[in-house]
């Protein structure tokens, strides 16, 4: 029995060449005029693949994407459309969306993600998305960390005093490194926890020595670009058992949003201490802040972006803080935020402490 896809357009000239283009390529092709087409020929057959536009008059590709994830999630969509950018793509994969394939699109751009969702659709989940995502991730790491180090040896003066003009240029490319190593970052993470699981953890490790101290040591978070400084106060060294490097992920990220949103030139501030059965990390800057309303609805949350006053221009993944809770909560602990909005923020990190003598 062949595979089914659905294409659903409200451009004629569109659905035509999908159905030329998968003509000979063994699938059971339909199409849908609008939204409300595509859904109703979605209840009454349950395709394999729904590929949506994003832009359609009445009922547009958002919403047909959450009616599907809800009345059919076995079936794998995937969105295309002439508007592409970073928050639609962002909208659209936080809806649940396989993949994302921008306009005017070439025969094989379409088919490969055809294929892949096919495949994701009988492999019974998005793992192999989250794989590819991973691969292109590792390949982009080095370019980009060519050209940050080339930007950050101008910015630094190096190779000559820049004029004011310039050192803005320049500090433009190095935040805009940052957003993309933040999104690399992000999709390497989530792909290690998404795809290979998090195993149970026996590995005794220090959280002082071997998470905190060797985060606030790089580089890029020592010497930032908003002269932040780092302030660390161990009250205690404490012996936990996890996962140093999943650990690693939880404090960065904490560390980096604190840069990220946090004042020019204003501390930040860690502490690490012992309260009753857990161990207890803290990340405080002062900045913007966070509303009550956020904290409790939106915080930690897969592809959630907090849009508040003074960080219009601030980029990042929408992932970061998903990728904590989920290190944290394999970690049988917990993580919660606290803030006065416009003032100050504290992330706060707690984890069991062992029973026994090595706590």
């Amino acid at each position: 029995m062949p595979d089914t896809i659905l294409f659903i357009d409200d451009e004629d000239i569109v659905l035509r060449s999908c159905r030329r283009i998968f003509a000979r390529e063994g699938l059971e092709v339909d199409t849908a005029v609008s939204g409300e087409d595509g859904l109703d020929k979605a209840r009454r057959k349950a395709y394999d693949v729904v590929v949506t536009d994003l832009k359609m008059p009445g009922l547009g590709g958002i919403e047909v994407l959450k009616t599907l994830r809800r009345e059919r999630p076995e079936t794998v969509v995937v969105v295309f459309t002439g508007y592409a950018n970073v928050d639609t793509a962002r909208e659209a994969l936080k809806n649940g969306a396989f993949d994302y394939v921008p306009k005017p699109f070439t025969p094989e751009e379409i088919k490969e993600v055809v294929r892949n969702a096919v495949r994701a659709r009988k492999e019974q989940g998005p793992a192999r998305m989250l794989d590819l995502m991973a691969i292109v991730s590792h390949e982009l790491k080095s370019p980009l960390a060519t050209v940050q180090t080339t930007a950050d040896t101008l910015y630094r003066g190096y190779f000559g005093k820049l004029e004011p003009g310039q050192q803005k240029i320049v500090e433009t490319i190095l935040r805009n490194c940052e957003y993309l190593e933040d999104v690399i970052r992000s999709y390497i993470d989530l792909s290690k926890m998404e795809i290979d699981g998090l195993a149970s953890f026996q590995k005794e490790i220090r959280l002082a020595s071997d998470v905190v101290g060797e985060v606030v040591a790089v580089p890029e978070i020592r010497d930032n670009l908003k002269k932040m400084p780092v302030q660390v106060e161990i009250a205690d060294d404490p012996v936990i058992q996890g996962d140093p490097q999943l650990l690693k992920i939880v404090v960065r990220n904490l560390v980096n949003n604190a840069v990220k949103y946090g004042r020019e030139g204003t501390p930040i501030r860690i502490r690490l201490e012992r309260r009753g059965k857990d161990a207890v990390l803290t990340v405080r800057n002062e900045g913007v802040g966070i509303s009550a309303e956020d904290i409790r609805d939106r915080l930690f949350k897969r592809f959630e972006r907090l849009k508040q006053k003074g960080t219009e221009g601030v980029k990042g993944s929408g992932l970061g803080l998903y990728i904590c809770r989920m290190v944290v909560e394999k970690h049988k602990g917990r993580i919660w935020a606290e803030s006065e909005p416009g003032a100050w923020a504290a992330f706060h990190v707690a984890l069991p402490l062992p029973s026994g003598p090595a706590a």
